[in-house]
């Protein structure tokens, strides 16, 4: 049987804090090796704004074999195809944009888990097992326990229906999506702004209420410290495109404060 496919599921109903980052651009197999060896936790990699087929996500998952890192795939949208492709290449679970009711967390979990919580679709000689032959009975619970089911709350009728989302059965984590949510309750998407914040709380308390996790994707990093403190587990902290630039852009800034701005003619 294959090993434990998905230790951050246990640790974020631990109380522990999982820490990772949202990656849109970067299609190399070795992403697992780069993410583990950064000491992140997780990636999720983005289909919603991201351009990656189910070829390249297929090889970007593979890559995340032997490491402690975990691969999560945010989804373009709720259709059982997207949630039953990325789990089928062996991600440890799916992030779901613009949630809007409980009926649609319902679908998530419908999509993403076997019978009797749901109604994936069974092939068992798979990515997902590593292609070994495993027992029925034995695996699907198994299966069904390890996935991470998490639905991106973002604007203004995931807030009004809370409630009745985070209540779905099988459903693991509200996932706050700051800059959407801004827009859609037309607020300030400072994670420092009051207004913002207020949203937060609102989205923690109710996660409480009903068991489920928090997530978040911040670059502000002494909020994300408040934010664990408050009980938020799954905090991705940047992008690829945004470290990649950042950490360049300030390594040239660096050396032009050594060398007195000097730099070769173009």
């Amino acid at each position: 049987m294959p090993k434990e496919r998905n230790w951050i599921k246990p640790a974020l109903a631990r109380g522990e804090t999982v820490v990772g980052l949202m990656v849109s651009e970067l299609k190399t197999p070795m992403l697992g090796a780069f993410v583990d060896a950064a000491g992140l936790d997780f990636a999720i990699v983005d289909q919603e704004h991201g351009a990656y087929s189910p070829d390249t996500l297929s090889a970007i998952i593979t890559g995340f074999r032997g490491c402690a890192a975990r691969p999560f795939v945010r989804i373009a949208e709720t259709r059982r195809e997207y949630v039953l492709t990325a789990l089928e290449l062996g991600a440890a679970g799916v992030l779901v944009p613009h949630v809007e009711s409980g009926a649609e967390a319902a679908e998530i979990v419908r999509y993403g888990r076997y019978a009797p919580e749901g109604d994936r679709g069974l092939s068992l000689c798979r990515a997902h097992t590593d292609f070994r032959r495993v027992d029925k009975r034995a695996y699907l619970p198994k299966a069904n326990a390890e996935v991470l089911l998490m639905a991106q709350v973002e604007n203004r009728a995931a807030i009004e229906n809370l409630d009745d989302i985070l209540a779905t059965p099988g459903l693991d984590l509200a996932f706050i999506g700051p800059s959407d949510l801004s827009a859609s309750l037309d607020i300030d998407g400072s994670l420092r702004a009051p207004e913002m914040r207020q949203v937060i709380d609102t989205v923690i308390a109710a996660a409480r209420r009903h068991g489920v996790a928090v997530g978040i994707q911040t670059y502000d990093l002494e909020v994300a410290a408040q934010l664990i403190a408050q009980g938020v587990g799954l905090v991705s902290i940047n992008t690829d495109a945004n470290a990649l630039i950042g950490a360049l852009s300030s390594g040239l800034a660096e050396l032009r404060k050594w060398t007195g701005g000097a730099q070769a003619a173009v």
